[in-house]
């Protein structure tokens, strides 16, 4: 008997119920990886934890001031660009102040917000370009140009009010003893007098105390890990040395473990459901081709040979199959899965697919197996003739 014309005869008399097979090893490959990788993926959030907060302060250790604190611009930018891609993609923004003299302004409170991706420091009313060039740039709301100026000014909690000045045609602005080139005019009186990014400033300006209480607030997309938290202690420790402190985040463990259990539960038992799945629609098959089973036990195939045929023609069909769906989720689907589990690539290994594919072979052989065997078994060549008839 050639078991691939066979294969290919069964395939064409009985259509449907053959892709309904091929669909079950896809689905069962595809649900099988998938719900492995999910386990794993939360399995790392299970043991690293997660803290109820989005929000975290890097504090001064002391001041002279509201004004002065002892964490400087240049610390905050060396802290920044010293945190790993993956802690930076979870980050939505920096954000602090400084308050400093200027000709414009006798003091200036400069809001500098801003984000950081890919290398590159980025934030409103300046280019990408100009806030990596370092350069010592400023913004300013035309009213500084006119005579108006001096109706408006800047208003400082718990530091105080200061009046504008008129700066004329003047193509920069003396900023802490600098000279700072303006390069945009299109500011509103809501947005502050003057605006400057934060790296025209790379290096020793104090930040200022905002609200007696923090320096610099980090903004995260969703909420802190264990592993973000202590990398940025480590960032603060190495970079601001004893100038800043990281207060204490209580991180507890993810608490839904329950969930994460049955996951793995449910990724154990698919490869035996599946298995089973796959033989109530070979079982339907066999019924199918009963005047084939007659003709061979007639002509002397034994009921070994027959369970044997019967059961390679299955191991043909699902395990080729099953190992195309998993190289196909691996380099298609996995790549995808993998901007919305930040976790899951790490999980899977070419030893693991063979795992995988381990467990499903052996879970289908044994199903398969007894399956055929009792549906072989209780049927002589007495009972084949007559059911032929």
């Amino acid at each position: 008997m050639n078991i691939f014309k066979i294969i290919f005869h069964n395939f064409k008399s009985y259509r449907m119920i053959s892709i309904l097979i091929i669909l079950n090893i896809i689905i069962s490959a595809f649900v099988i990886c998938f719900s492995y990788g999910i386990y794993q993926n939360y399995n790392v959030k299970i043991n690293e934890g997660e803290s109820a907060q989005r929000q975290l302060y890097i504090l001064h250790t002391s001041s002279k001031s509201p004004i002065e604190s002892s964490i400087t611009t240049g610390m905050v930018i060396d802290t920044v660009r010293s945190l790993s891609k993956e802690t930076i993609n979870n980050i939505d923004y920096f954000a602090c102040e400084a308050v400093i003299p200027t000709s414009a302004i006798e003091m200036n409170c400069f809001d500098f917000s801003f984000s950081y991706k890919d290398g590159k420091f980025n934030g409103a009313f300046f280019t990408d370009e100009q806030y990596n060039s370092y350069d010592k740039i400023i913004a300013i709301d035309p009213v500084l140009r006119t005579e108006d100026a001096k109706n408006n000014g800047i208003t400082v909690i718990d530091i105080g009010d200061w009046s504008a000045n008129c700066i004329g045609n003047a193509d920069s602005i003396n900023v802490n003893g600098e000279d700072f080139k303006i390069v945009n005019e299109s500011l509103s009186a809501m947005d502050g007098l003057m605006i400057a990014p934060i790296t025209a400033f790379y290096n020793d300006t104090p930040l200022r105390v905002r609200d007696n209480s923090w320096s610099v607030e980090i903004n995260f997309k969703t909420d802190i890990s264990r592993s973000q938290y202590d990398e940025i202690v480590n960032a603060v420790s190495e970079n601001m040395g004893n100038n800043a402190k990281v207060p204490d985040m209580d991180i507890s463990p993810v608490t839904e473990l329950f969930y994460y259990r049955t996951i793995l539960m449910i990724s154990v038992l698919i490869s035996i459901l599946a298995a089973l799945n796959f033989a109530v629609l070979y079982r339907f098959v066999l019924q199918k081709r009963i005047k084939t089973l007659t003709i061979f036990r007639i002509c002397g195939c034994t009921k070994l040979r027959m369970i044997f045929t019967y059961l390679l023609e299955c191991m043909i069909i699902g395990l080729p199959i099953f190992a195309l769906t998993q190289l196909a989720f691996d380099k298609l689907v996995l790549p995808m899965l993998s901007n919305i589990f930040e976790y899951i690539s790490y999980a899977y290994s070419p030893l693991l697919y063979l795992v995988i594919f381990g467990i499903y072979a052996v879970s289908s052989f044994i199903v398969l197996l007894i399956m055929i065997s009792v549906y072989i078994s209780r049927r002589s060549i007495i009972e084949l003739r007559a059911g032929d008839k």
